[in-house]
């Protein structure tokens, strides 16, 4: 938020039109390429959050329930990385053709555009973050909460960022149930401080 919002208005520029959005990355790529690169980052250790977890809080991976918080965890992780991965290879390229094409090649750009777009968000946010995300942080707070291995408000505050980030990408399937992603994102943000909190603590 801190670099991308300060270079290009990130995440209200993802609702602007193509044009605006290529000019954008042009005009501020090595900033665009950072900022998402320290989401790539933050979405790789998706993986070993959900996997370490699970491990502590179900007493090691052996048991089904622990194996799949871990197995969609890093399912998250991997739909997360591939919709990132466009910021940081198609879309440089496109803003770089965009500014020196004439009009109707830019025109063509901006429907290549639209199309990774869309097609780069339905991974990482309709697969990552909607589905494979929501499964690992619900299965784990579920067993947590039948188990008592997790504080029970910690465990609470999992299953409602369970149901945020699967209704935040719901309308993509075609069911008019939206949750804003400001506080999709925001609560499983503040879920991930308090696992935190909770694992410094023991």
């Amino acid at each position: 938020m801190a670099i991308l919002g300060g270079a290009i208005g990130w995440p209200a520029s993802l609702d602007r039109p193509a044009a605006e959005q290529l000019a954008a990355i042009h005009a501020h790529g090595g900033a665009v390429s950072f900022g998402y690169a320290v989401y790539l980052l933050y979405s790789v250790l998706v993986a070993p959050l959900m996997i370490g977890l699970a491990a502590r809080s179900f007493g090691g991976l052996h048991g089904p329930l622990a194996a799949t918080v871990a197995a969609f965890g890093t399912l998250s992780a991997l739909a997360r990385s591939i919709g990132i991965l466009r910021w940081l290879t198609v879309m440089p390229a496109l803003a770089t053709a965009h500014a020196t094409a004439d009009p109707a090649a830019r025109a063509q750009i901006e429907l290549v555009f639209g199309a990774v777009t869309a097609y780069g968000g339905g991974i990482g946010e309709v697969l990552g973050v909607g589905l494979f995300m929501a499964a690992a942080v619900g299965l784990l707070s579920i067993g947590a909460l039948r188990h008592a291995t997790m504080p029970r408000g910690v465990a609470l505050l999992g299953l409602l960022a369970r149901r945020c980030s699967a209704l935040w990408r719901w309308p993509a399937l075609g069911v008019a149930i939206e949750v804003p992603a400001a506080v999709a994102v925001s609560v499983l943000s503040l879920w991930m401080l308090a696992a935190g909190v909770w694992c410094l603590r023991r």
